[in-house]
């Protein structure tokens, strides 16, 4: 009989929740089809935002019944400050309980002040989904100090937008700052330049915020490699050696060495494009493929240029190659032209030197490029 009658009040418990969210949360979040003044309802909030119906019920628990109508207003917010219907849909379930946030006391000064240091509508919604409980954590004991933290790292508030949009790390967590401040000291010591220090926080937050520990060993790796700390190529190569484990890196090394590269072939070309190690193994496999079986490059000339590594093989590699080849052919341009001169440059630069010069000798050469191109 316990078990039935706790049976029939969770059963009686889940209709009413269901009864109290009909209207808002429609699978779309359609604006249409809620009101301000609506009654929050949830008949689509498991279903929609993918909910299990025991959050679901601690959301109708928690919501106090002389403002059934907050959560209506806590949506139209955020539609306010930028969230499209499946952002909604993806914030909402990681944390669905900033429906039930005071606006003007907890949602409102963290909104503003995102938007005072110059985050857009376009991003806000991004860190915060990025960074779940930012909203409910506290403006003058976390947040605050946190980007102050940041904002001595970087140059503008502009940078720290962008360390906010690629970052995820925890309001509450105090290692991770202290760390990141220890990092950066490190990177300081050193003579790393403040632009390349702002090139590291900005575009890979997560490594200039990592354990010190670990971000030492990377650093003092790189170190040995003979990289340049005033030079900007050593934060990345940081980044790099952060990210990869000893297997990963040996991994990479010896599918370079499946191409006839040695060791040093590979640090050298490590040391030129950090991020080459970083490529996957279809794609290295594939690109290296062409370039040594199709184009006839031998490894010296790759490992001299390995941002080619980088370019499409369909859009880039093979259009680009074809017009040479034809140019080459044909005597109107040179044999030994070193590869990164037509391939690392921008389409309309590639244009204008080796297809629009030659239209009136090979009419058919713009043809040929855009056909390999589309192909």
């Amino acid at each position: 009989m316990y078990h039935f009658l706790i049976a029939r009040l969770t059963h009686h418990r889940t209709l009413q929740f269901s009864v109290l969210f009909r209207n808002v949360f429609s699978s779309s979040f359609s604006v249409e089809k809620h009101h301000k003044g609506d009654t929050f309802t949830v008949s689509n909030l498991v279903n929609s935002c993918e909910l299990s119906p025991e959050t679901a019920l601690k959301l109708l628990n928690r919501l106090k019944p002389k403002n059934p109508n907050a959560p209506n207003a806590v949506i139209q917010l955020l539609r306010n400050y930028g969230f499209s219907d499946s952002q909604l849909c993806i914030y909402v379930k990681k944390h669905p309980f900033v429906l039930l946030c005071k606006i003007e006391k907890t949602l409102l000064p963290k909104l503003d002040f995102l938007r005072s240091i110059g985050v857009s509508n376009t991003d806000l919604p991004k860190i915060l989904i990025r960074n779940t409980y930012f909203l409910t954590s506290s403006l003058e004991k976390s947040i605050i100090p946190r980007y102050e933290v940041i904002r001595s790292f970087v140059r503008n508030d502009k940078e720290v937008v962008s360390t906010l949009k690629r970052g995820t790390w925890g309001t509450h967590n105090a290692w991770i700052v202290n760390d990141a401040v220890q990092n950066i000291e490190v990177l300081r010591k050193l003579g790393v330049l403040q632009g390349s220090i702002s090139l590291l926080v900005s575009n890979f937050p997560n490594v200039a915020f990592a354990r010190h520990s670990r971000f030492v060993k990377a650093v003092n790796s790189v170190k040995e490699m003979g990289f340049d700390p005033l030079m900007s190529y050593f934060v990345l190569a940081v980044q790099v050696i952060a990210k990869m484990n000893k297997e990963n890196w040996e991994s990479k090394i010896k599918i370079f060495e499946r191409w006839g590269w040695s060791r040093d072939m590979c640090l050298l070309a490590f040391q030129k494009q950090p991020h080459c190690m970083m490529l996957s193994e279809k794609k290295i496999m594939k690109t290296m493929n062409f370039l040594m079986n199709d184009v006839g490059l031998p490894p010296q000339d790759i490992v001299g240029s390995p941002a080619v590594l980088f370019r499409n093989l369909e859009k880039t590699l093979i259009p680009r190659c074809t017009v040479i080849k034809i140019l080459k052919s044909t005597g109107l341009i040179k044999s030994g032209l070193r590869i990164s001169t037509f391939i690392c440059i921008t389409e309309k630069t590639f244009l204008g030197r080796y297809v629009t010069p030659f239209r009136k000798d090979l009419p058919l050469l713009l043809d040929a490029y855009k056909g390999q191109n589309s192909d």
